[in-house]
């Protein structure tokens, strides 16, 4: 039956296409149809400040690309002293598109290299509402202009309270749980921070300082002053909460990572999302840490407020010459298909939808029966302003903190001294 349909179908479309050529041009007998093959496009991508994969790169970019559109193919450039975004552009080599995490995102666009995507965004139709909205936010924040969009989000990147629970287990304690504040996870903290036939065992490594006052908001520096702002409430509130950590007896771990993964004598640790690679790396070497995680701590004015919105964009720089070809890569990597294999690799997604949160890290081994949602009960905090006057000025936060760890000086000491020295820097780069 198949078959004579189709040979019916044949006859009617060749009698048709007689017909109209008996009144065109009697001599042709078949409709040609041309269709046109686009040129090859070779497309570079440059990684600055956030991190992917070798293999990230293959599976999630170069080839879903080149699956959908056979003539674009994209070649990963790694920032490396040499290849920085100053040398590259200056050399007429900047790559076209460009993966970054903000500050990298800032810089290129300081350099007045990065493109506003608003009218490819327009032209293409592209969904921004498929989004987050906070994700969106972050980039226009983060590009200085709410009017302008430099970048798609690539993947979110989440903090959590991962926690050891062979410590926990070793000293008959409970385990850390969702929705714990700072204060909590620290009186917790005291209780496993112990040693044990000469091997030490910390309760808690903070972190960054300034990670903390991200998750309140709390900026470095004034734009409308361009004096920092280093002795307000805000930076006394959570130096004094980083210091209450250091302060517990026996707890001064060492490099938080290394205590945690290598020598795991580390309870808790308060980290990014990228520790999960590590974890996974663990977990297939045949040595997997018995861990878990609970949502971010917390301060009690800023409830399930994480660290600082950190959104890894791609972005397409404003020398490419395939300017339509990038965006369709971004396109690509915005699908269902590339975003759903993204989170089963551990990376969060922008997008909104429910069914990215509930793939989150199928792919890894090392997730199997953990607390994945512990991922999503804590919202990232609203970015903060930043601009090269803010990076001044942050730079002396760590320096004041260390001050403050070794007694050499009081909070409203150190912090005093960080921002007139911050001040002198500021002044000079802005007479510069």
């Amino acid at each position: 039956m198949v078959t004579k349909v189709l040979i019916v179908t044949t006859v009617l479309t060749t009698l048709i296409v007689s017909g109209c050529s008996e009144r065109t041009d009697k001599s042709t007998s078949s409709v040609e149809t041309v269709k046109e093959v686009p040129e090859p496009v070779k497309l570079t991508l440059y990684q600055r400040g956030a991190n992917i994969s070798d293999e990230e790169f293959r599976a999630l970019i170069a080839e879903p690309v080149q699956k959908k559109y056979p003539y674009i193919t994209v070649e990963l450039v790694r920032s490396t002293q040499d290849a920085s975004p100053e040398s590259l552009l200056s050399g007429g080599n900047l790559p076209d598109l460009l993966f970054a995490n903000p500050g990298t995102l800032r810089e290129i666009k300081e350099l007045k290299a990065v493109e506003d995507l608003t009218e490819l965004v327009r032209s293409t139709r592209f969904d921004l509402s498929r989004f987050e909205s906070y994700t969106i936010d972050a980039i226009r924040t983060n590009g200085g202009d709410p009017n302008k969009l430099y970048g798609i989000p690539f993947s979110v990147n989440f903090s959590v309270l991962y926690y050891n629970k062979d410590i926990f287990d070793k000293f008959g304690e409970a385990y850390p749980v969702d929705g714990m504040t700072w204060d909590e996870v620290t009186s917790l903290a005291r209780k496993v921070t112990r040693s044990e036939n000469g091997q030490p065992y910390y309760g808690l490594h903070p972190a960054d300082v300034d990670r903390m006052a991200g998750q309140l908001s709390i900026g470095a520096y004034d734009p409308n002053t361009r004096k920092a702002t280093l002795t307000s409430e805000g930076w006394l509130r959570v130096f004094a909460a980083n210091k209450a950590v250091w302060d517990i007896q026996g707890n001064q771990p060492g490099n938080n990572i290394t205590a945690f993964m290598k020598d795991r004598n580390l309870a808790m640790m308060p980290q990014l999302g990228a520790r999960l690679g590590e974890l996974e790396d663990l977990h297939k070497q045949g040595v997997p840490l018995n861990w878990d995680m609970v949502s971010y701590p917390t301060f009690p004015e800023a409830p399930q407020t994480g660290s600082e919105t950190d959104v890894h964009t791609l972005s397409i720089t404003s020398t490419s010459k395939h300017k339509e070809a990038a965006f369709k890569v971004i396109e690509v990597v915005s699908e269902d298909a590339t975003q759903l294999e993204k989170t089963r690799r551990g990376r969060q997604s922008g997008l909104k939808d429910p069914k990215y949160k509930e793939s989150f890290g199928s792919g890894l081994q090392t997730l199997q029966g953990k607390h994945v949602a512990a991922i999503f009960q804590i919202i990232p905090a609203k970015p903060r302003f930043s601009d090269k006057y803010s990076d001044i000025a942050k730079n002396q936060i760590a320096t004041a903190m260390n001050k403050v760890i070794k007694g050499e000086a009081d909070i409203n000491s150190a912090l005093r001294e960080a921002e007139e020295l911050a001040n002198k820097q500021i002044e000079a780069a802005i007479n510069k």
